[in-house]
């Protein structure tokens, strides 16, 4: 008789709805009309580093500048901002080192890993979305853990095959990984905060 798997039903930690609220607020200005990892079918997909901070003029005769709401530079030390106060908010993943974001809007996937991953990730998903949406990892051939993330923050590991389940509306993403540094071998699927 073949084996069936075994699914289970777990959840991130919940976040605070003010700082969900500035993250999707923030997320809701981004271009999403560029698309840094093509093999993806998503309405967006962009990888931000830590951007670096916005500074007057050298000169103090000159004013300082004022950019406006959706420049990109702007947009993106909004997102990152946000996406900071949201990891700093639960203690457990607040002292979590952390190269990148990935940021995606309406992100469908099919099972992958996350190759350039060194560690553990941390994400959450935000938006307007129903019938489903959550984070399926494979804890081992013949388990698989549905992790609810709307405004909730989960911890698991991207090098263990995962994916999104379907969903319908509008959904954003945030993914919170180290791809340099102290390098940390794959363990387990999902941990707990």
């Amino acid at each position: 008789a073949p084996l069936s798997r075994r699914y289970r039903r777990l959840a991130g930690e919940p976040l605070e709805e003010a700082l969900t609220k500035t993250m999707l607020a923030a997320l809701k200005l981004v271009d999403w009309g560029q698309n840094t990892r093509p093999g993806v079918e998503a309405a967006g997909y962009i990888t931000l580093k830590q951007p670096p901070p916005l500074r007057a003029p050298r000169d103090s005769s000159y004013p300082t500048p004022v950019w406006p709401e959706n420049d990109p530079r702007l947009v993106r030390r909004r997102v990152w901002d946000a996406a900071a106060a949201l990891l700093s908010s639960i203690p457990q993943a607040a002292e979590f080192e952390y190269t990148m974001l990935a940021l995606s809007k309406n992100f469908v996937s099919s099972p992958h890993t996350d190759r350039n991953d060194f560690s553990v990730q941390y994400l959450l998903s935000l938006g307007d979305f129903t019938g489903g949406g959550e984070l399926c990892i494979e804890d081992d051939p013949f388990q698989v853990s549905i992790i609810t993330t709307c405004n909730r923050l989960a911890k698991c590991d991207g090098r263990f095959p995962h994916w999104v389940s379907k969903y319908e509306g509008e959904r954003y993403s945030v993914v919170f990984f180290r791809s340099q540094g102290t390098f940390d071998a794959p363990i387990r699927a999902v941990h707990t905060l």
